[in-house]
Formats: C-alpha cells, sequence, structure tokens
C-alpha cells in the first residue's frame, strides 16, 4: 500500500497551495492532482522528483516507505487478515494480503499467510495458486517458523488437491517431535539435572537410538 494520496494532500496544505496551484507548477491538469489526492490514479513515476522538490520533501517520504516499512504497519496487515479468517472469511484475507504483496513482492512471510488463506477455498486455480505460493516461499530463505509453518501448510494442500504421495514426501522433511516446540518448552519448564540434559541431547542428536534414555528419566 502506497501513502502517496494522502501525503500529496497533507504536503499541499501545509504550503498552503491549493490542486489547481500544484497542477499549474507540474504542467498537468487540477483533475489529475485530485485524482492523485483520492487515490484513484498514482502520479507519473517521471513526476515524482518535482512533487518531492515541490513539498521540499524526499520520494520516499511522499510514497511513505517510512509507514511501508514500520513494523507495525505490517503487523496490522496480518491481523486484518487472520481476524477475516477468524470470522471464516478466507477470500477477504487473501485480498488483503494479495494487495499488501503489491508493497512487499519478496515477503515470505507474507506469500505463506496468503497460501494459508487460499488453501480454504475448493476452486483449483487458488488451491493451485496457493501450492505455488507455498513451494515459492521454501525455495527461498524465510525464517525457520515461516519456513515449518510453510512446509506444514503444503502437506495438506497438497491432500486437498489430491496428490497424498507429495503430502506425504514434504512432511518427511517437517522436524521430528522431539524438535517440537512442544515437547522441548515442556522438558525445559522442568527441574532437568546436568545428566537428565545430556539425555536429552543425546535424543535429539540420536533420535530413536537414544529414546529408552528418554522413558528412563520420564519413570522416574
Amino acid at each position: 500500500m502506497l501513502y502517496i494520496a494522502e501525503n500529496l494532500k497533507s504536503y499541499r496544505k501545509s504550503m498552503g497551495l491549493t490542486q489547481e496551484e500544484v497542477a499549474e507548477m507540474l504542467c498537468v491538469s487540477p483533475q489529475s492532482v485530485s485524482k492523485w489526492e483520492r487515490g484513484d490514479t498514482y502520479p507519473d513515476i517521471t513526476l515524482l522528483p518535482a512533487l518531492a522538490n515541490l513539498f521540499k520533501t524526499s520520494i520516499d517520504a511522499l510514497v511513505g516507505m517510512d509507514k511501508i516499512n514500520d513494523t507495525e504497519a505490517r503487523n496490522a496487515i496480518f491481523k486484518t487478515a487472520h481476524d477475516y479468517l477468524k470470522s471464516g472469511d478466507h477470500l477477504k484475507a487473501a485480498e488483503v494480503l494479495e494487495e499488501a504483496l503489491k508493497t512487499f513482492p519478496n515477503d515470505e512471510s507474507l506469500m505463506s499467510e496468503l497460501a494459508l488463506a487460499l488453501s480454504f477455498d475448493t476452486n483449483p486455480d487458488r488451491l493451485k495458486r496457493s501450492v505455488m505460493l507455498c513451494e515459492r516461499v521454501l525455495a527461498g530463505n524465510p525464517s525457520e517458523k515461516v519456513r515449518h509453518t510453510t512446509r506444514a501448510a503444503l502437506c495438506f494442500i497438497y491432500l486437498k488437491i489430491g496428490h497424498k504421495d507429495k503430502a506425504i514426501v514434504t512432511a518427511q522433511n517437517l522436524p521430528h517431535l522431539r524438535e517440537s516446540r512442544e515437547a522441548i518448552v515442556e522438558q525445559l519448564e522442568k527441574e532437568l539435572t546436568q545428566p537428565e540434559i545430556n539425555a536429552y541431547l543425546k535424543f535429539i542428536a540420536l533420535g530413536e537410538e537414544a529414546e529408552q534414555d528418554i522413558i528412563c528419566i520420564d519413570l522416574e
């Protein structure tokens, strides 16, 4: 989302200029300036330097890069999408995320969220796009959390479209239960001794081969 419409209006008013005066300075019609400020259209990219100079600001400030990159603004996007999902309106959630991706085209978190929103649909094209988005995220360099969430979702999306074989292959790349947040937090909340800590480290390293050590600890 660009903030150029509200910024243009704000800068113009702060300088005491009318839309007609701005139009005259830029050699455009007053109707064009009016449409820019309403958000109906955007100024031609070649006009951005002139607009920035006119309002004694930068192009980044003019389009609202400070707001675009603001963490709170990004979090608001996810909250809005999640609220729509909670209400059962996955298409509205997808619409919010699609719009956000126009500003953040390579944001893996947004792509993952959009894939999940589209996965609730029955339309083959939307499900196909959901798969494509998941695969794109996994081919990139997302955070560990986004990677695991996307891969887990992809398992069930594959299953939904009848690709059980792909779902199983994808699931095999998910973390083991012993490495899950729930399993580890449960143990961290205990008063573990050094031998018990070493037993869990051994379990993580060797898996089933060291599982008996963990069972013995849990039985104590």
